[in-house]
C-alpha cells in the first residue's frame, strides 16, 4: 500500500495547477456522474448512492492507471474479471490505514458480497489514498483526484 500512497502523492505533487481548478474539476466529474445517473434512472427513485461505486479507466491518471491495472493483473492473474473478498481483504491488510478508516471504505462496497470487479477495484484504491492523505472518507472522494 506504501505503492499506493507514494503514486498518489508524485500525482498531486507535481501537479501546478491552482486548488481552485482542481475543485472546478471536482465539481464538473460530480455534477458529471450524477447527471449520468438521473439519466439511467429517470423512472425509479434509486440514486447515484445504489451499488458499489465505480470508476473507469478513463477517469484515472496515468500514473494511477499504471499502478491500480499493476495490482489488478497481481490479484487475478488468470483474468476472472473479479477478485473474491479474501483476496480483496488480504490486500487490504497492507495499506496501514486503521481500521475504522477501512469499515468506512468498506461500507460502500457491502453489496458485492461475492468479491469486487476491475472498476470497483480501482474506486477502492482511490478511496484508500485519499484516506493515507487524511482526508474524510466520502463517496464523491472518488471522482477527486482524476485527471
Amino acid at each position: 500500500m506504501n505503492k499506493l500512497k507514494s503514486t498518489f502523492l508524485r500525482t498531486h505533487s507535481t501537479r501546478h495547477s491552482s486548488d481552485d481548478r482542481r475543485s472546478q474539476q471536482f465539481a464538473k466529474k460530480l455534477n458529471a456522474a450524477q447527471f449520468q445517473s438521473y439519466d439511467k434512472t429517470s423512472t425509479t427513485e434509486s440514486t447515484a448512492n445504489d451499488g458499489p461505486p465505480i470508476l473507469h479507466l478513463d477517469e484515472l491518471t496515468e500514473m494511477e492507471r499504471a499502478a491500480y491495472q499493476s495490482w489488478w493483473k497481481d490479484l487475478d492473474p488468470f483474468s476472472l474479471g473479479h477478485l473474491d473478498n479474501e483476496a480483496v481483504l488480504k490486500f487490504l491488510r497492507g495499506c496501514c490505514l486503521p481500521d475504522h478508516k477501512l469499515e468506512q471504505i468498506l461500507r460502500f462496497f457491502e453489496h458485492t458480497v461475492d468479491g469486487l470487479n476491475e472498476l470497483q477495484f480501482y474506486a477502492m484504491l482511490r478511496l484508500i489514498a485519499h484516506a493515507q492523505n487524511g482526508r474524510t472518507i466520502s463517496r464523491d472522494m472518488i471522482f477527486l483526484g482524476g485527471k
